[in-house]
């Protein structure tokens, strides 16, 4: 599944097939530091993407265009959001 952030894929036409979205939530509390927290963002970015993904796959879409992600962190830990609209690339 292509996955971008721009509004289209140069040299496609495309059918917009719907919104879709991910929440991602790491496994596992790790510590604070700036290695740990690369690894939580990593995981939870990869989980959110997976989760959005399926969400397109089930509308029929190969692509996924203007992707935008957030993150929410507390002291319970972080939650990534992602974004973006599932198409069919032609």
């Amino acid at each position: 599944m292509l996955l971008v952030n721009t509004d289209s894929v140069q040299g496609k036409e495309m059918e917009i097939l719907g919104l879709v979205s991910g929440v991602g939530v790491p496994p596992v509390k790790v510590r604070w530091t700036t290695a740990g927290m690369g690894k939580v963002i990593e995981e939870g970015v990869e989980r959110a993407n997976q989760s959005m993904i399926e969400k397109a796959r089930a509308l029929g879409a190969n692509a996924i265009v203007k992707v935008f992600y957030d993150k929410e962190s507390s002291e319970a830990g972080v939650r990534i959001m992602v974004w973006g609209t599932a198409v069919m690339l032609k």
